[in-house]
């Protein structure tokens, strides 16, 4: 450790040893005192920089998923959405099943896809004609604006979707920052549609009528068995 001194202005008798120095003047010096201290053996240390996780987007859907589970509580009936997104919501229901930690809750699919994931994770499962009344639905978004407007439907369900959030009290859109755009149509991907099979043709050619000054192009989207 070093000692600090503050010499006051030296005296005519001590001037002759400080050169340099006028009467008006104050100095500090630093004064180390003799260590007797023993020397041991240097050590080597490593330290390795970590760089923070980069999160995938399948990360990001899983940590918005989890967060919107947090609203469901015991003895609820829930809307279970449909997408990749919501597919996470529904394992993370089914997880929270197995331990206990959520009890009494019944989901009202919104697809098949949703109702064979809930069903291998034995959810239990009803349909809105006996649950009328949804406690709460968490489904997943296609794209959303600052005005929390949404696109929905890419996934092929949406006029179940839009069934079974119209009957629920609550309703928790999960998305993660991929989705996230200025305004509706933002993210340049088709805008879903979804309509009956009865002459779907000729819904077809009014939609197509219906933006032709944009330049729309109307299709029938069809399954991967056609």
């Amino acid at each position: 450790m070093a000692s600090l001194s503050f010499l006051s202005t030296p005296s005519s008798s001590s001037l002759s040893s400080l050169h340099n120095t006028t009467p008006s003047s104050s100095r500090i010096f630093l004064r180390t005192p003799s260590l007797n201290v023993r020397a041991s053996p240097t050590k080597l240390f490593s330290i390795k920089a970590q760089s923070a996780p980069v999160l995938t987007q399948d990360d990001l859907k899983k940590l918005a998923a989890d967060k919107a589970v947090d609203y469901v509580k015991s003895g609820m009936v829930l809307g279970l959405g449909t997408g990749s997104t919501a597919a996470f919501v529904v394992a993370k229901l089914g997880e929270l099943l197995k331990t206990g930690e959520l009890t009494n809750i019944i989901g009202v699919p919104t697809s098949k896809r949703t109702e064979e994931q809930a069903r291998s994770l034995n959810i239990p499962l009803s349909i809105l004609d006996d649950h009328p009344h949804i406690d709460l639905a968490i489904d997943g978004a296609d794209e959303v604006d600052p005005l929390l407007n949404l696109v929905k439907g890419r996934g092929g369900a949406l006029l179940r979707e839009k069934m079974v959030e119209a009957a629920s009290d609550e309703f928790v859109v999960v998305a993660d920052e991929t989705k996230l755009v200025d305004g509706l149509g933002g993210s340049k991907l088709a805008m879903p549609v979804e309509v009956v099979q009865f002459c779907w043709k000729y819904n077809l050619v009014r939609l197509q009528e219906l933006f032709k000054d944009e330049g729309v192009e109307a299709k029938l989207r069809v399954g991967e068995d056609g």
